[in-house]
């Protein structure tokens, strides 16, 4: 599998879907008011596909029936699985812990895809991979009241959902390559709906919707996840992963901090040493994992 040659759109991209992702959070937060981990996770696929209904018409035309067995396991492990486990492990963990845990999905792709998807090793991005981790760890571990409380068992569930990620996007690169990325996208949360619809049932998140509109915005917040941090920043994704090498996709895990920094500085806070730190060290992991720097002596290797 070779790397394509990422442009400004594909920079583009990475940036928008950094801010939004990196905003999801926000937006839990303010959803967790009127609804349960639970309910947001399946109301979350619901809606999402809700929002993709105008586009499935074409999604059925376009998409071989072929394809179907592999959007539908990228639909289990990139979005279903890990709305349920990160949520389960948190209880348990801490959230400085489960951001570290998060900050290792480029890790795990990168090295699944160099496993099982014959993706080609590069010193560089294996280097530049490890220093934008690092970067991560510097945001998160160092930040004021931050705990590292975790239980080992609730530790291994959260550290399936990277691997799970990295499966994912191995799988979208390979299989998926030829397919529209807002297509597979429409599909992907119209099967994800279908298996969540029994599970709202029963954990009554469906009839908490009328309870949630009296009690405040935290419906109007789980649409915007939805809507946004979900149908849009997925398909987007999908586009980008078809777009250029799978590691620089897997990247928007590393760059999602920075927007908790911005976000925090807007909210009063102030820019601390490890901030600095940590956004130097993901700057050159990155400009690391796509040549942009140290190109010659690659070159000359």
């Amino acid at each position: 599998m070779n790397s394509q040659k990422v442009d400004l759109v594909s920079w583009v991209l990475l940036v928008v879907l950094t801010i939004i992702w990196g905003f999801s959070y926000y937006f839990i937060k303010h959803s967790l008011v009127s609804f349960n981990p639970t309910q947001i996770s399946v109301l979350r696929m619901v809606f999402s596909a809700v929002a993709l209904l105008p586009f499935l018409p074409m999604a059925l035309k376009k998409i071989p029936f072929s394809k179907y067995n592999f959007i539908f396991i990228c639909g289990l492990i990139g979005s279903f699985l890990p709305a349920f486990l990160y949520p389960f492990a948190q209880q348990q963990i801490s959230s400085s812990v489960a951001g570290i845990i998060n900050a290792f999905t480029p890790i795990c792709t990168y090295g699944i895809g160099i496993l099982f998807y014959n993706v080609p090793k590069e010193k560089s991005k294996i280097l530049g991979s490890i220093i934008a981790f690092l970067g991560a760890v510097a945001l998160i571990i160092f930040k004021p009241n931050a705990t590292l409380k975790a239980d080992f068992f609730y530790l291994l569930v959260a550290f399936v959902v990277p691997f799970l990620y990295g499966f994912n996007g191995n799988t979208l690169k390979t299989n998926l390559k030829d397919v529209s990325g807002l297509h597979v996208t429409v599909l992907m949360y119209l099967f994800m709906a279908i298996l969540c619809i029994p599970i709202g049932i029963y954990s009554n998140s469906f009839s908490q919707i009328p309870i949630a509109m009296k009690e405040g915005n935290a419906l109007y917040h789980l649409m915007a996840l939805s809507v946004l941090g979900s149908a849009l920043a997925m398909a987007l994704f999908n586009i980008l992963v078809q777009r250029v090498h799978i590691l620089f996709a897997a990247s928007v895990t590393f760059l999602m901090p920075i927007v908790s920094v911005i976000v925090g500085v807007y909210d009063g806070e102030t820019i601390r040493w490890n901030d600095l730190l940590g956004l130097f060290f993901i700057l050159v992991g990155v400009l690391l994992i796509n040549n942009l720097i140290g190109k010659k002596k690659a070159i000359k290797e």
